[in-house]
């Protein structure tokens, strides 16, 4: 057996269920090399046509901006939440803006540890923010009782996950064919179950230090979904960046984070093309350089519907 951070099949279809969906399915599109310049050069002839560069601006206003803004939302069962933002200091509501969710990592539990981290991913982001211009939204997570409530999974994090992007997109002027997510650790673990089950919301993710089995997926059998069922169940196969520390615990048995670039490959992904695989000397962490190229390749990358 995995480590006990996994859940039922049930929470993980809820877990989806909870993130606005799109009446039909999406594709992927690469966009072209001026909208990315510091991306990956592969991304100037891209891997398949390149159709029309996706439009969905959501014409939100009334946010605060630039810098750093904390915002609260009513979650239905939770009551009053806060979240965190980085407006880039560019933002103008008169174009639309990619946005990217951020999820923190485990944290002690306490709701002060909890926000605190959700600001430290903030503030992380935020140079990044301004310099390539997106919107960075953080929540906290696990207002409901959980035995793991300081990491994610708790009960009402998918809800109060999906009241914080509402929000952005109303209050700001967000282009809704860019949302991208990134997560830490156990924030990366949850991540890659959101994603995979929300092809058609994202447009592309990165994972810090996280497993697909450690909460999305199993390959033992005695945990459903199983990852091939998962991976390959994904469509379309929703780009994704992967870092993780040669150190890393997740990187040995009984962790297998190390095998996640294969599941990919064996289920539809292209190593270097929309799968990007950085293994790297250092433990389990992440530093704010490698947060630079997780975006350069992530940007490259729109959903069209």
């Amino acid at each position: 057996m995995k480590p006990a951070l996994l859940l039922s099949a049930l929470a993980a279809s809820a877990l989806a269920a909870s993130i606005p969906t799109v009446a039909a399915a999406a594709s992927t599109v690469v966009l072209p090399a001026s909208m990315c310049p510091n991306s990956d050069p592969i991304f100037a002839n891209g891997f398949e046509a390149t159709p029309a560069v996706p439009s969905q601006p959501s014409l939100g206003s009334g946010g605060a901006y630039p810098g750093n803004v904390t915002r609260s939302v009513n979650v239905p069962g939770l009551g009053t939440r806060t979240y965190y933002l980085h407006v880039p200091a560019g933002y103008t509501p008169t174009r639309a803006w990619p946005l990217l969710l951020a999820l923190r990592g485990t944290t002690a539990n306490t709701q002060a540890a909890r926000d605190a981290a959700a600001q430290q991913i903030r503030a992380n982001w935020a140079n990044w923010s301004d310099s390539a211009g997106f919107i960075v939204i953080a929540p906290v997570g696990n207002a409901g009782s959980n035995p793991n409530a300081s990491g994610w999974g708790a009960p009402g994090d998918g809800a109060e996950i999906s009241a914080d992007l509402d929000d952005a997109i109303a209050n700001y002027n967000v282009e809704k064919s860019r949302i991208y997510l990134w997560g830490f650790s156990a924030g990366a673990h949850y991540g890659h179950s959101l994603a995979l089950n929300s092809p058609n919301y994202f447009a592309a993710y990165g994972v810090s230090a996280g497993s697909l089995e450690l909460y999305a997926c199993t390959d033992n059998g005695s945990y459903p979904p199983t990852c091939a069922a998962l991976l390959g169940g994904a469509t379309p196969k929703i780009p994704v960046d992967i870092h993780l520390g040669t150190t890393d615990p997740l990187a040995s048995p009984p962790y297998t984070a190390a095998g996640d670039p294969a599941r990919f490959e064996a289920n539809g992904w292209t190593l270097n093309r929309n799968l990007y695989y950085t293994l790297f000397a250092g433990g389990h962490t992440y530093t704010i350089a490698q947060l630079g190229e997780i975006w350069n390749h992530l940007c490259p990358f729109a959903l069209a519907q």
